[in-house]
């Protein structure tokens, strides 16, 4: 058995040009009243929370590596991008947001409610 993850999408950006970027890689967005973090490796866009889920840091000051990880500006945690896990092994998971590049926009998928919805 496994959940069906549902989520609501926002427009974040008509184009990618559109966004305005840090020197590390990253953005942040405001949707519905709260703030999430996007990152660009390459081709691809990656959402996440804007805080670190060790000591709350600001993850907008962060930057990505060469890696597709995003490091902390405080501590220098680094999370893989892909799935939010803490590279150094500490047990620390960033929460990860889904982005679509559709022909209309950018756009950062926000999971809906809290219930699982089993198969």
């Amino acid at each position: 058995m496994g959940f069906i993850k549902r989520y609501k999408w926002h427009k974040i950006a008509d184009k990618v040009a559109d966004i305005k970027w840090t020197a590390g890689k990253v953005s942040q967005v405001e949707v519905d009243g709260k703030s999430y973090c996007i990152a660009q490796v390459g081709d691809e866009l990656y959402g996440f929370a804007s805080h670190c889920p060790h000591a709350g840091a600001p993850l907008l000051d962060g930057y990505v590596d060469g890696s597709c990880r995003l490091v902390c500006p405080v501590h220098s945690m680094k999370f893989n991008l892909k799935n939010g896990r803490e590279a150094n092994g500490d047990g620390y998971k960033l929460k990860t947001y889904p982005v679509e590049l559709r022909e209309d926009g950018v756009y950062l998928g926000i999971e809906e409610g809290g219930m699982f919805k089993w198969l």
